[in-house]
């Protein structure tokens, strides 16, 4: 029996309501609730995933950790022992070095109820504002420009306006990616009216651009000149409103003086856009009845970035659209309750309930409702400066909870050092990846999203409350509680709360006579009514305030909104000659902040796996850049190296680089906060994110001189993978056969005459004079120096080599004392199938196979198609044991007895009969067998004899790494000999996957790195249909499902098995057509959510995801969607409707308008059908 539970998601500020399903074994599934007035039933991609992030507990920190010195591990400890040190160190570091001296830094994603008690311990208590969340990096600027403008942090319109506007202006935002749910409202708003404008400015031509009337692809940095001069023309034309300017507002005659300083020659020249365009914007604004702005990073992440806020809101104030429907000034949040931690003061120039730190009056009404130490009228350290006064030392203990600063943080080197340079380092998180936990002292494992109870506040002051639906694991508690707990071991009273409820309460008694008064809220109510916005004083009995302002009083002293002025310079370190590009960073659309949560559903990192920089064709041919090249972008403050993409939707001049990714197997390459650095906005403190002068140059590493030992697979994937990238290296290949680069499992086809020598053959020689390798043919390497790097060959001349690629494979096994007659064979290169194919004969009777895997069987089965007599001995019970189950062997064993080819089972050789020429064998049940051959098939054994003698690491193979270095950082090891994570990987598949990502690690890529590969076995029988893939026997638990066909007089046998939604094993038998969709799913371990109700049930096979992921819902690639356009849907709702792209979230539907475009080039020059809900 399911059971439901109400919540809100808790990735981005747009607060969309959930509806969690728990089952009788307890596992979770998310879907949209239809009746919340936020999303109504919709979900973006990230949301709909959101119940495998807590059911994949693979990364939990489980227990309290604690080390006394850095220079030990850390262990388990207990609750008590972890907080009485951490309590302990904090009450010494505080006695010496004063209550400045001890921080904590927080997060968007904190509940209000954690946000309070944190903000309480430390400025009602410790005595100290040093509080800051990463908040400061995203919503300050905005906070301080509602506050200057508007008198208070307070958002004056809702959700609802987005579908009364008839105009709305996106700066320096791409809500189509980051706040999809609100862009289907926009969406739906532009279908039901299509007289809608909707202007975006951007540098880049983001996917919100698709939906415009007008794209401003403004310089980075401009966006106060761009709206001066929209300003500008509104007062030009005659579109304020005079009456709202003279009545509630003040400063309009400094503003029209400022504005008319520039022309508009001027203004469009510094933007980079046209005169025509600016004009058209302002039109637009000044003609529209209710007009509203939307905005997030790229207003705020800025050295300027208050007074960018503060130009936009202008617009408002100068044509008096605010205060009523469809208007106003509406900042976009991108963290789920950063305003509810604004509301309790969580940020270190905050008191509760927006009361002002340098209000005498409001300081001694905090303490005397906290009853604890006077408040401190001395803002505390923000973000970045938390940091910095770690790296001097001023700073001496840091708490930091639910937040990774080491790839959110600017300049994220210095956080680093700064880390490394603190006395005292308290981590409280979730997971067990982020790169701070390296430095932590004490580790408190919290409670996640659905293991606690609290509130969070939207963007539109919408508050709700999120219910517990399951336990946390191990012993991770909610963060309220581990903060209270702490408080209490520091001897603080106030903390001593029973549940969160009780937090609550308090918080809103404290709101009481504010103007964000939630004195009227409890639990209870908030229940019932799922959902309100503040302010909520006493007495209220509705939903609340939709709307704020609409009598025109504003919150300042004189009840009027205030113009400000302000010249329109950018402060920005400028490009040079050095550095001539401007970096600007950002989000991608799968994935949110550090990836922690997304990180982990596999879903969400197939659209865009891997960090890359986008760059103008222009900017890329200057620097000899081409589409996928690993490039370098460095400044003065560190590099990072990924793929280039060469894009026209960027302007010239700037690059852009996703900030999501940290640390790749501790290497920091591809972290974008390298490179940005800690210029401030002087009021928010907010990071100059968007804007840092970079230069952008190929990767070039040194030549060298890389030596191949072996000419199998593996060699052979290395050569044809790396020549692509890399034309100089010099390549040397040595191999111990004469005939390289065939395809040995194809061996049993050649015996049988099915397929010429020739078809075996990976590399001809014209591709070796092609990928310009140096081939040594019928040599092998006798000796490796790794000290000096040479090899000694069997000719006994010596090589120099940069690079070693060990690349030996494997040997038959054989039985012990297998005696050298004439007529035992073993099955491994040409001269084994040469030979084996002179000795036979049909004429000369049986030729027993030792051995019931996949060769063995392979070899049985061509040997029955030339007509010779054959049996196979298999030492168990069943054949392929290690590739089906037993019932797969079964129906296997039933198709090859019915071929005339006997199996033995349960028996081996016990010895070998004839004198010089084998004439029968013995088994160890008795029976004597006559036969001219015996083929043994039962195994293989790595070649590890020169890396063992050489001292490299091996156990049962050459140990490698997730680049497949060996213990020697200058030799790989690939294919059967690489033994990576304990495994051996005897299939051709991974050797050629290995040799893949060889070959991008050497060109200079850290993304691609090896993880495993999934162990797939075709069985290469004519006439029958046989594989399998990963897991094939289903263990005993519950938390393991199969999903099975089975019609066993036809043969015809399918069964799934299931972990986590996970695909991760099958079996196909009679009908082997869902290989490739069942390999995509289990090798990228894709979840399958709706797709489980597919898996074999329906007479249409599903359709792999064929080229560059686009729609990440339904799992649909750019190839499906090019192939149903050329199947006759031309217009995006059809495309839509029958690729099931787009019918998710709907985040992906600029792109898919984008393939159709470009798909259809007779309509390429006019604008397809517009973006509609479908």
């Amino acid at each position: 029996m399911s059971t439901s539970f109400k919540t809100t998601c808790c990735y981005c500020g747009v607060g969309c309501g959930i509806v969690v399903h728990k089952d009788r074994q307890g596992k979770l599934h998310v879907e949209g609730d239809k009746d919340h007035p936020v999303n109504k039933g919709m979900l973006c991609s990230k949301g709909m995933n959101l119940h495998y992030t807590v059911m994949d507990t693979s990364d939990r920190l489980l227990y309290p950790e604690m080390r006394y010195n850095r220079y030990l591990p850390r262990q388990r400890v207990t609750w008590d022992q972890a907080l009485e040190r951490t309590a302990a160190v904090f009450k010494q570091i505080i006695q010496k070095h004063g209550p400045d001296s001890v921080a904590f830094y927080a997060s968007g994603q904190c509940l209000t109820e954690e946000y309070y008690v944190v903000n309480k311990l430390i400025k009602g208590f410790i005595g100290s504002n040093n509080i800051d969340t990463n908040s400061r990096l995203c919503m300050s600027s905005a906070v301080a420009a509602y506050k200057m403008a508007l008198g208070e942090d307070s958002v004056p319109g809702n959700y609802d306006d987005l579908e009364l506007a008839d105009c709305i202006f996106v700066a320096g935002a791409n809500p189509a990616w980051c706040h999809p749910i609100l862009w289907r409202r926009v969406e739906a708003a532009k279908a039901a009216n299509p007289s809608l404008k909707i202007i975006v400015s951007d540098p880049r031509v983001t996917q919100s651009c698709a939906l415009a009337n007008l794209h401003l692809q403004l310089h980075p940095g401009t966006d106060i000149v761009l709206h001066h001069a929209i300003g500008r023309i509104l007062i030009e034309q005659g579109f304020t409103d005079h009456a709202f300017i003279s009545q509630h507002t003040e400063g309009f005659a400094r503003y029209k003086e400022t504005v008319m300083q520039r022309s508009l020659a001027s203004a469009a020249a510094i933007c980079g856009i046209s005169e025509t365009d600016i004009i058209e914007a302002a039109t637009y604004i000044g003609k529209a009845k209710r007009f509203m702005t939307l905005w997030t990073m790229g207003l705020n992440q800025s050295v300027v970035g208050v007074n960018k806020n503060l130009s936009l809101i202008n617009l408002h104030l100068i044509t008096g659209h605010i205060g009523k429907q469809g208007c106003g000034p509406f900042s976009l949040t991108g963290q789920p309750n950063a305003m509810g931690g604004r509301e309790v003061g969580g940020l270190s120039n905050l008191l509760p309930a927006h009361r002002l730190m340098n209000n005498p009056a409001h300081r001694k009404e905090v303490q005397e409702f906290w009853g604890g130490v006077p408040l401190s009228e001395k803002p505390g350290l923000t973000a970045t400066e938390m940091f910095e006064a770690l790296n001097s030392g001023k700073l001496k203990a840091i708490w930091i909870l639910c937040t990774n600063p080491l790839v959110s943080l600017p300049d994220a080197r210095l956080a680093e050092a700064a880390l490394q340079k603190a006395k005292f380092v308290v981590v409280q998180e979730i997971s067990s990846k982020p790169e701070t936990l390296q430095y932590a002292d004490v580790v408190f494992p919290a409670a996640a999203w659905t293991e606690k109870e609290g509130t969070m506040t939207n963007a539109e002051r919408r508050i709700s409350y999120l219910q517990k639906v399951a336990d946390a694991p191990g012993e991770a508690l909610p963060d309220s509680e581990i903060i209270c707990r702490f408080a209490q071991k520091m001897g603080f009273h106030g903390f001593s709360y029973n549940n969160a409820a009780e937090i609550y309460d308090e918080h809103c008694r404290l709101t009481a006579g504010t103007n964000i008064d939630v004195s009227g809220l409890n639990y209870d109510l908030l229940k019932e009514k799922r959902s309100v916005q503040w302010p909520y004083p006493t007495g209220t009995t509705d939903l609340g305030t939709p709307r704020l302002f609409t009598d025109h009083q504003f919150y300042t002293p004189s009840a009027k909104a205030v113009i400000h002025s302000f010249d329109d310079d950018n402060k920005s370190a400028p490009p040079d000659k050095d550095y001539p590009l401007i970096l600007t960073t950002g989000r991608i659309r799968d994935q949110w902040h550090t990836m922690s949560k997304t990180g982990k559903v596999s879903k969400l990192k197939q659209h865009i796996p891997a960090p890359f920089l986008e760059i103008h064709p222009d900017d890329a041919k200057e620097r000899d850049i081409r589409a996928d090249d690993i490039v370098e972008i460095f400044n003065s403050n560190g590099v990072v190296r990924v793929k280039a993409q060469l894009s026209t939707s960027i302007k010239k001049g700037v690059v852009f680089l996703p900030m999501h990714w940290g640390k790749i197997l501790n290497n920091d390459l591809s972290r974008a906060n390298n490179l940005t650095h800690n210029r401030l906005d002087p009021i928010s403190k907010q990071p100059d994110f968007k804007y840092a002068a970079v230069q952008v140059q190929s990767y070039k590493k040194p030549q060298q001189r890389i030596i191949i030992i072996g000419a199998g697979a593996g060699a052979c994937g290395f050569v044809k993978s790396y020549r692509p990238l890399n034309n100089t290296d010099e390549i040397i290949v040595f191999s111990k056969e004469d005939l390289p680069f065939y395809n040995r499992v194809m061996l049993p086809d050649y015996i049988s005459g099915t397929q010429q020598w020739e078809q075996l053959v990976k590399m001809t020689d014209s591709e070796e004079t092609d990928f310009n390798i140096t081939l040594h043919r019928g040599v092998s390497v006798l000796q490796i120096d790794r000290e000096n790097k040479t090899v000694t060959d069997s000719n006994g001349l010596v090589h120099e080599y940069d690079v070693l690629i060990l690349a030996m494979g494997s040997r038959a096994s054989v039985l012990r004392d297998t005696p050298p007659l004439k007529g035992i064979f073993t099955m491994r290169n040409r001269r084994d199938a040469d030979a084996f194919i002179k000795h036979i004969d049909p004429a000369k009777g049986k030729v027993m196979i030792a051995g019931g895997g996949l060769l063995g069987i392979e070899l049985a089965a061509s040997l029955r198609e030339m007509d010779i007599d054959v049996a196979v001995i298999q030492r168990s019970s069943k054949l392929m044991d290690r590739q089906l189950d037993r019932l797969g062997g079964q129906l296997l064993y039933e198709e090859l007895t019915d071929r005339g080819i006997e199996i033995l089972y349960n028996d081996e050789i016990e010895r070998f009969t004839g004198s010089k020429q084998l004439d029968g064998i013995r088994l160890k049940s008795g029976r004597q067998i006559d036969c001219q051959a015996v083929v043994l098939s039962i195994g293989t054994t790595p070649n590890i004899e020169l890396a063992q003698a050489s001292e490299l690491t091996c156990k049962r193979g050459v140990v490698v790494n997730e680049y497949l270095q060996t213990s020697d950082p200058a030799v790989y090891a690939i294919g059967e000999i690489a033994e990576f994570n304990g495994t051996l990987y005897g299939i051709t598949a991974a050797a050629e996957q290995q040799a893949a990502v060889v070959a991008r690690h050497l060109s200079g890529d850290i993304t691609g790195y090896y993880q495993g590969t999934l162990f797939m076995n075709i069985l290469k029988m004519h006439g029958t249909d046989l594989c399998s893939l990963g897991m094939v026997e289903t263990p005993d638990d519950p938390a393991y499902e199969e999903v099975v066909f089975i019609d066993k007089s036809k043969r015809y046998y399918k069964k799934c098995l299931i972990h986590n939604d996970r695909l991760i094993g099958a079996i196909l038998i009679g009908d082997k057509s869902e290989f490739l969709e069942f390999k995509d799913l289990i090798a990228n371990k894709i979840e399958l959510s709706d797709k489980r109700l597919e898996l074999l049930r329906s007479g249409k096979k599903g359709e792999p995801v064929i080229g560059k992921l686009v729609c990440s819902c339904g799992s649909v690639g750019e190839g499906n969607i090019t192939g149903k356009i050329k199947e006759g849907c031309t217009s995006l709702e059809k495309v839509c409707q029958a690729t099931g792209a787009g019918m998710g979230c709907g985040s992906c539907r600029p792109e898919v308008q984008a393939i159709l475009e470009r798909t259809l080039p007779q309509q390429g020059k006019k604008k397809t059908e517009q973006l509609v809900t479908v």
